[in-house]
């Protein structure tokens, strides 16, 4: 049950009632203090000056037509223009009984289907550090939109296509570089890394490689096959990085920019029917009704170069007129770099002006900060490149594995192992999560790894104390049929907490900002572990105080599993 959104449209309609019939100033939010409930209602003032009556009187309406009073013990009006509400404990507790008995804790299932675009990685080059969080934030998407019951079109559009393979097929065939089983994606990227100096600096190379593009996109036998080797030895590499860091992609989500080369020419035909494209110096181009050039004239975005080829944004758009014309899809989720937003816009511009965009197709570009380094600069080497994403996992990894050590040195090299890498991984993928995707973030390995404060570790390690708690409790009877009851003011606090896990999860995805879900998480594993520490449960186990608690304990166990798979990230019993 999301409770709040229940609330919200009790109160929405007896301000109706009470002959308010704007309510945009209405609004209800989580009080601070214990001592003002758990709801206020905020907006009376506003209201009240706009109808020239005293808040009190405002209030007092709504009071009266408010049709919740079996849930709440209490509603208070407070000056200068407040409600607040306090809702009976025993409704919370029968609430929380439904949750536990709920194998979706009572959660309402969505319809629809969504396309997640995210991930997206070059082909012949190894992912850096600037792909994780598109991976991250996407596939924690992923997860927490099929939980909610929506249907999910993971693609995972990968950079495949485009003058770069002309560059690097070109320096491959000029040097005789022939494909064995020793050519790795490090090879390829160093070959692409000369080719490109070679391109900026030869203008036969350049000449070489501009019309390598066009017989590549004609698909010319030879170039295509050494295109599809080159393709096939990036993309087993990016598996194994997804597999590493627990990511749902595979190889069958793959649809990149070559998947849409056949269709670039029936959309630049098509704008130009339209009067959205024009010819100009013999390359095609939009000018854009938002964007200005220096000049403040229209900025002109090239979708068709004079020597026949085409451009990132052409593919983007025949991409996105596709996904919304042939997959039918009625919301598109993109997770892209902060840096590309101008081109996406863009994207988004001409593909509304041509009609390739219903109106009722929801189309949302979450966009990303950087990472960056303890100096508040890019995340990079010190010869400026970026740093490949595997060597910053391996490293998490070693750094965890001294911890695991350190706690666990009795245990097998294999157990160490895999507690590490399920430790590592989730630090990784929680500390991006926990950040406000909007902002940029300092990559911090001690923060990280740390057991106290909002991180996975400890998260998990308070997740463990639960688990001990309940498989020692094992060995008791529990009859789970006894009413789940609350007895103090901290497991009131819990229970409300638990209730709150609907609109959590549903605000999280419809902003698609899962810090949210985190500082949830983070909450109401802070809660439990004080509860732990004052009110025993193995101690009284036997009696229907130490069944209740033990109720608890394993709803909020529940919970959090439930969070963080939903973010990606796995459990373990013990640390």
């Amino acid at each position: 049950m999301n409770l709040k959104n229940y609330l919200y449209k009790k109160i929405i309609k007896a301000t109706i009632l009470s002959g308010i019939y704007d309510t945009s100033y209405i609004s209800l939010r989580h009080s601070n203090k214990e001592v003002f409930g758990e709801y206020q209602i905020n907006g009376i003032i506003k209201i009240a000056n706009k109808l020239n009556k005293t808040p009190t009187f405002i209030a007092k309406n709504i009071i009266h037509n408010l049709n919740i009073k079996n849930i709440l013990y209490k509603i208070k009006i407070v000056k200068p223009g407040f409600i607040n509400l306090f809702i009976h404990r025993l409704w919370l507790a029968n609430q929380a009984e439904l949750m536990f008995n709920s194998i979706n804790f009572n959660i309402k299932k969505q319809t629809g289907t969504v396309i997640i675009d995210y991930s997206s990685p070059n082909i012949a080059k190894e992912m850096h550090v600037g792909h994780l969080r598109s991976t991250i934030l996407g596939d924690t998407a992923v997860r927490i939109s099929k939980f909610l019951g929506y249907k999910v079109i993971k693609v995972n559009h990968i950079g495949d296509w485009g003058t770069q393979f002309g560059m690097l097929i070109t320096y491959l065939e000029t040097n005789n570089i022939l494909f064995n089983k020793k050519i790795t994606l490090e090879n390829l990227e160093k070959y692409y890394c000369l080719a490109k100096k070679e391109y900026k600096k030869n203008k036969e190379f350049e000449k070489k490689t501009k019309i390598c593009v066009v017989k590549l996109q004609k698909k010319n036998v030879k170039y295509y096959s050494i295109w599809k080797k080159i393709t096939k030895i990036t993309i087993n590499y990016n598996q194994n990085i997804y597999h590493l860091l627990n990511i749902t992609l595979k190889k069958k989500n793959i649809v990149g920019e070559s998947f849409y080369n056949d269709k670039l020419s029936l959309v630049v035909n098509d704008l130009i029917k339209k009067n959205i494209a024009t010819k100009n110096n013999g390359s095609i181009i939009v000018f854009s009704q938002k964007f200005k050039d220096k000049n403040n004239k229209n900025l002109g975005v090239v979708i068709k170069k004079k020597d026949g080829r085409y451009l990132y944004t052409t593919i983007d758009i025949a991409c996105l007129k596709y996904r919304c014309n042939e997959l039918k899809a009625k919301n598109i989720i993109y997770y892209v770099d902060s840096r590309q937003k101008q081109h996406f816009d863009q994207v988004y511009e001409i593909s509304l002006r041509a009609g390739y965009i219903p109106k009722n197709v929801k189309i949302k570009y979450h966009f990303f900060g950087m990472i960056l380094n303890e100096n508040n600069h890019p995340f990079k080497t010190r010869n400026g490149d970026n740093i490949k994403l595997l060597y910053l996992i391996h490293k998490v990894i070693k750094r965890t594995k001294k911890l695991v050590i350190k706690k666990n040195n009795k245990k097998s090299l294999k157990k160490i192992n895999h507690i590490t890498n399920i430790i590592a991984i989730g630090a990784i993928k929680y500390y991006d999560l926990s950040k406000d995707r909007k902002i940029n973030y300092v990559f911090n390995l001690d923060k990280m790894l740390s057991f106290e404060g909002n991180t996975a570790l400890y998260i998990q390690y308070n997740y463990a104390r639960i688990k001990s708690i309940i498989n020692k409790s094992k060995k008791y009877k529990f009859n789970q049929k006894n009413s789940l009851i609350i007895t103090n003011g901290l497991e009131a606090k819990i229970i409300f907490k638990t209730l709150q896990f609907e609109e959590i999860v549903v605000r999280s995805t419809k902003q698609g900002k899962y810090h949210i879900l985190c500082e949830y998480l983070y909450n109401i594993t802070n809660l439990f572990s004080k509860y732990y520490q004052k009110y025993p449960i193995i101690k009284i186990i036997k009696n229907e105080i130490g069944q209740n608690r033990l109720k608890i304990s394993i709803l909020v166990s529940r919970i959090i599993k439930q969070s963080l798979n939903i973010l990606g990230i796995k459990t373990v019993d013990k640390i």
